[in-house]
């Protein structure tokens, strides 16, 4: 988790006095999970390749050799992309609170993305969630801000020190005059 107030624009439509307390993504152990899965299919492609070029090496003829190689070129461009894919989804999910707003940058796809905002006077609760022992034990969790626009709610997912960042989005909603704040009925 970044905490940097020195940059001017760190992300589109940013205002000229805005201040961003936070930038957060996922936990690093989301990407460390994801990329467990890429070394599995790591791991297949070297012991499919062990085992054919030890127990198959001469009774394969020219023909299923040529397409062998190129199998496994095949294999190899999609763990590539894989692995370029896995590091521009996390990379691209970014979350940002400042003090007048929280924007959450989603990439769900390599060509499709969604920036969601919330005004800081529209919170009426927040919630840190943290369940399980991995979660407890590498201090991350989900952090769910209720909202008194159209949308419900926002929810950041498997983020570090979701305690945190819910005290520092309370803390920032506490600093706004009371004219900015909804009335709640």
């Amino acid at each position: 988790m970044h905490l940097r107030t020195d940059f001017k624009h760190l992300f589109p439509g940013q205002q000229a006095n805005e201040r961003v307390y936070l930038m957060f993504r996922q936990h690093w152990i989301v990407l460390v999970s994801r990329l467990a899965v890429w070394f599995l299919f790591l791991a297949i492609y070297a012991a499919v390749d062990y085992s054919v070029s030890r127990f198959f090496p001469y009774s394969l003829g020219e023909n299923a050799r040529n397409f062998i190689e190129l199998a496994k070129l095949l294999y190899l461009a999609s763990l590539a992309l894989g692995l370029f894919i896995i590091w521009a989804m996390y990379y691209l999910n970014i979350n940002i609170v400042t003090n007048e707003r929280i924007v959450d940058i989603t990439q769900k796809n390599l060509l499709h993305n969604t920036v969601s905002e919330l005004h800081l006077n529209q919170i009426e609760d927040v919630t840190a969630e943290t369940k399980g022992m991995f979660q407890t034990f590498f201090n991350y969790g989900n952090v769910y801000i209720q909202t008194a626009g159209e949308t419900n709610y926002f929810e950041f997912t498997k983020v570090p020190r979701p305690t945190h960042i819910t005290k520092v989005i309370l803390d920032l909603y506490e600093q706004l005059p009371p004219e900015k704040k909804q009335i709640k009925p």
